[in-house]
């Protein structure tokens, strides 16, 4: 988790092996890099005990949902790598 890649906007991207803490995207599905925030957002929906607190949300990635919309959500992007193009 500690290797960071630096993202550019329109990068595919998709979760590290063993770092997916979300619903969406799955595993080797592409994820589209929309923002990198400036600023770190921190989640504050966990509990303090949960490994999860505090998160630092400093990506923006763009995924297809089940309903094939087109989304967007906060992500940790040290849980992410680039797709080789």
């Amino acid at each position: 988790m500690n290797a960071k890649h630096a993202f550019k906007l329109k990068q595919l991207v998709r979760w590290k092996q063993g770092l997916k803490n979300k619903g969406l995207p799955e595993y080797n599905e592409p994820a589209i890099v929309w923002e990198i925030l400036d600023a770190p957002r921190f989640d504050n929906e966990h509990g303090a005990g949960t490994p999860y607190f505090h998160e630092p949300l400093d990506i923006i990635l763009a995924v297809m949902d089940e309903d094939d919309d087109f989304v967007l959500f906060h992500f940790d992007s040290r849980r992410f790598e680039p797709i080789s193009e």
